[in-house]
This record gives C-alpha cells, sequence and structure tokens, in this order.
C-alpha cells in the first residue's frame, strides 16, 4: 500500500505528459523506417565474397576495406554492417528489413538519450530527475524535428558509420565525466574501451579528443592523477592515428573526379557549417524555443556547481571544431566545393554534435546568469515560468502554420509517398528475384515523387559488365546482380 501512494496523481500526470511527447516524436519515425529498403552497399555487405562464415568474411571484409577502399566510418562500421546486415539475416522478406531497422535505430536512439541525461547529470550534478527528464526530452525535440537524415535512419549501411558511433561518441563524453566525478576503475575502464571503439571512427576523433582534452586538463586540471589521466588520451590517438593511415584511404581518394588541396576544403566547410547554421535559425523557430526554454532553466533551477563562462566558451568552441572537422573530412575525401550536392548523413554528425552541445551550452549559460545575478525563484514558481514559456511556444508554432515544417508532421503528410516508394521499389526486388539465374534483367517503372523520407534502393539504368572472381565490391547494380544471382540489373524509372 506505501508503494502505491507514493504515485500521487501528479507523478502521474508528469508520466503521462512524457509518454505522449515521446510518442509524438518518434511514432512518425517508426513509420518512415519500417518503410525501409536495402541500398547501395547493403547488397556489397550481404555478399558471401570470402566464406558463408560471417565471422570469417567479417574479418577478411575489414583487411580488405582497410588496404583497399577504407573510409571515415572507420573498422567498428565495418564490422557490424557485415554481421548484422538485415538483407544478409533475413533476405528482405516482407517488412523484415524495416524491422530491424526500426530494432537498430531505436536502440541508438536509446544509447544516445541515455548518455545525454548522462552528461547533463555528470557535468552538472543534477539531482532532480524530473530536471534531467525535461533537458533530456527537450535535447530529443532538438534532434528529431528539424532534421531527417535518410541515409542514416533508412540506411543500414549508413547506421553502424554514423549513429551507432555518434552514441559511443556522448557516451564516451558521458563517462570521461564521469569518471572525474567517481573515480572508480569501472568507469575509467569503460571510459577508454567506448572511446577507442568511438576513435575507430575518424569522423569522432576531434571530437573525443578535444573534449577529453578540454575536461581533463582544463576545467578539471587539479582532480586525478595526471598519469592516469594521459594512458586513455594515448589509447585514443593510436587508434584514430591508425585509420587515418589506412592504404585504402588513399586509394578511395584516388578515385575522385577531381583533385583539391586542403585549403580548399577549410574555406567549403566553414561555409556549409555556418550556413547550415543560420539556415537551421531562420527556418526552424522552434529550435530558438527550445534553447530560450533551456536557458530559462538553468536561470530558474540552476545547479550547485559553480558554472565557469571561460569553461563554457571553450565547450562551445569544441563543440564547433568537433562538428567542423567531422564535416571536413568529408569535403576534403570526397573533394566537394560549395556548390556541390552534401549526402544527409554527413549533416547527421555536423547535427546531432551541434544540438546536443548547444543545449549542454545554453543550460550551462542560464545557470551562469543564475549565479552571477544570484537569481532565487521557489520552485513552484519556476516551473509555471518555464511551463508558461513553453506554451506560448507551442502557441507560436500553431500559428501560421509553423508547425508544418517540424519533421513530424512531414512525415504524416508524406505518408503515402513513403509507402509508394516502398511499394514500387519492392516490386523491382521481387523481379529480379523471379529472374533466372544469370539473366540480364531490365525492369521499367513509372517512378513515384521523391521523398526526403525514403532512401531509395539506387538502381538504375547503367549496365555493368558482371564483377570478376576476383572483385569484392562493386556499385548498386553489380553488387546487386551478383548478390540475386543474376548477370546484370537495369532499372529505367518514367
Amino acid at each position: 500500500m506505501n508503494s502505491i501512494k507514493k504515485i500521487t496523481p501528479n507523478k502521474l500526470i508528469i508520466k503521462a505528459v512524457f509518454v505522449v511527447a515521446y510518442t509524438l516524436l518518434f511514432v512518425p519515425y517508426l513509420y518512415s523506417i519500417y518503410y525501409s529498403m536495402p541500398a547501395n552497399d547493403d547488397f556489397a555487405w550481404a555478399i558471401e565474397w570470402w566464406t558463408s562464415n560471417r565471422l570469417v568474411e567479417m574479418f577478411h571484409r575489414v583487411a580488405w576495406n582497410y588496404m583497399n577502399y577504407f573510409g571515415q566510418s572507420g573498422i567498428m562500421a565495418v564490422m557490424l554492417q557485415v554481421t548484422l546486415n538485415p538483407l544478409y539475416l533475413f533476405d528482405n522478406a516482407g517488412h523484415s528489413f524495416g524491422i530491424m531497422m526500426i530494432v537498430y535505430n531505436t536502440l541508438i536512439m536509446v544509447g544516445i538519450l541515455v548518455a545525454v541525461r548522462k552528461l547533463f547529470k555528470e557535468i552538472f550534478d543534477i539531482t532532480s530527475g524530473l530536471q534531467l527528464d525535461v533537458l533530456t526530452l527537450i535535447t530529443a525535440a532538438l534532434l528529431t524535428t528539424s532534421y531527417y537524415y535518410s541515409d542514416v535512419y533508412n540506411w543500414w549501411s549508413g547506421v553502424p558509420g554514423y549513429s551507432f558511433t555518434m552514441m559511443l561518441c556522448l557516451l564516451t563524453c558521458a563517462y570521461i565525466v564521469a569518471f572525474l566525478n567517481e573515480g572508480t576503475k569501472k568507469t575509467y575502464v569503460t571510459m577508454i574501451i567506448l572511446g577507442i571503439l568511438t576513435c575507430t571512427s575518424m569522423m569522432y576523433c576531434v571530437a573525443i579528443g578535444g573534449f577529453y582534452v578540454l575536461y581533463m586538463f582544463i576545467i578539471r586540471r587539479k582532480d586525478g592523477d595526471t598519469k592516469k589521466k594521459i594512458i586513455p588520451l594515448v589509447a585514443f590517438i593510436v587508434a584514430g592515428v591508425l585509420m587515418v593511415i589506412a592504404p585504402g584511404n588513399g586509394a578511395r581518394m584516388a578515385s575522385e573526379q577531381r583533385s583539391s588541396g586542403m585549403a580548399e576544403a577549410i574555406s567549403v566547410t566553414l561555409h556549409r557549417t555556418i550556413s547550415r547554421a543560420i539556415m537551421t535559425v531562420q527556418t526552424k523557430p522552434w529550435v530558438l524555443c527550445l534553447l530560450v526554454i533551456v536557458v530559462l532553466m538553468g536561470v530558474l533551477i540552476g545547479t550547485s556547481k559553480k558554472v565557469s563562462i571561460v569553461n563554457t566558451i571553450l565547450g562551445g568552441v569544441v563543440v564547433y571544431i568537433s562538428a567542423f572537422t567531422a564535416v571536413l573530412l568529408y569535403v576534403y575525401g570526397q573533394q566537394k566545393t560549395i556548390d556541390s550536392e552534401f549526402t544527409p548523413r554527413i549533416y547527421y554528425v555536423e547535427d546531432y554534435m551541434m544540438f546536443v552541445g548547444t543545449a549542454i551550452i545554453a543550460f550551462a549559460l542560464g545557470c551562469f546568469v543564475k549565479q552571477t545575478l544570484h537569481v532565487q525563484v521557489k520552485q513552484t514558481f519556476a516551473n509555471v515560468g518555464i511551463a508558461t514559456v513553453a506554451l506560448l511556444s507551442a502557441l507560436y508554432m500553431a500559428t501560421g502554420m509553423r508547425y508544418a515544417g517540424v519533421i513530424q508532421y512531414d512525415i504524416y503528410a508524406k505518408s503515402p509517398v513513403i509507402q509508394a516508394s516502398w511499394v514500387l521499389w519492392d516490386g523491382i526486388l521481387d523481379e529480379i528475384i523471379a529472374a533466372e539465374d544469370g539473366a540480364d534483367v531490365v525492369i521499367e517503372r513509372q517512378n513515384v515523387p521523391w521523398c526526403q523520407y525514403s532512401y531509395y534502393t539506387s538502381i538504375d539504368e547503367d549496365y555493368k559488365e558482371p564483377l570478376s572472381a576476383e572483385a569484392r565490391y562493386g556499385n548498386c547494380n553489380e553488387c546487386a546482380a551478383k548478390y540475386y544471382g543474376v548477370n546484370s540489373i537495369v532499372v529505367y524509372l518514367y
């Protein structure tokens, strides 16, 4: 009876609000991800190039990619791409691909939000569960309402290389702070393992190194043993260097049609990252509303932990540099120009780093204001004030169709196209499967409207000769043909 009495009506209402909020945020995503389909490298990673033993195949694939065709996703991504490929596991039966993508994306998003919650808790020493829940929910809203990354959420090959390693990156940062707070061997070992795994992806090396140096040697320089602090940093650097020196990086870059220098790549990256931030502020008004709420939480509720404005500014610099270098690797490796088309998945890395980092910095700024001005507000009044601002923000979004740009609403609006896209390509794949072994498959279909919430199978009208027996990789048409046991595949969409 005592445990039942503790569940008050207020607590039930709060829990219900969170359930409704998370449902509104993620159910539309479940819908779009459900209609995922295998594409591009998914076929390559599902083929048994060396052996039918997946574990042995994985080691062969890692070694071959490292030497011949490597990339910024790194070793850990390749290992997962081969072993957990939904296409290989279930041969795209029914909606098996989409269901597995839902499972993978859900686990990763839970891990990301757990990391975000832990970051707020460890950095600001927050003891209020409700405060942490609200900050985590707002961060989840920042991450999911503004942009959609189909080649991460809907493409299997993008999951290990981008979202999985993003989860590892955020968890590593959380455990870096946790180690300084707790000093336990378990936290220390966990931090090192997570950091090494993260640094097998070149996109996150600077983020891990920058955050580690900032926290270990600047913000908390007086805490802990210096020698003990150096060991993980060396391990992270070694892991990153091994990825950078991979012969496959040079081989992959050599296949690009143009060659540009690092100076041009830096210029392009500066332009694209800054313009992305400006566009977000100009076209996503709810982002500012959410960040204002976070700042207000810092001002009205705050933290007992002393917040330094210098450290906060340094944190902002590290966040931007982390996002900048992740994009720079892509720009330099793919030889992109200012006007080039950028894949959504590289923006995933930039946006997630910027949104999570900005949310933490916004709260720190609010706390700094509170501590500087000695703001004292009763908890009840603080809650009412924050709730009022949140309500006004919601009313503002409800006027003038501003909500139409919110991803969740747009998925709902585009739901028929999402479904039609899957039906189109599922029919194409069924026709390929039905073809005789060794056939030259030619398929013609009426295309459906393009939709950013679908990542298409990408088999096109470009005829390719069958891959040789010595080949270990190919483009989408070639690998799909090899996977399905036909000579060639050509698809014409009108």
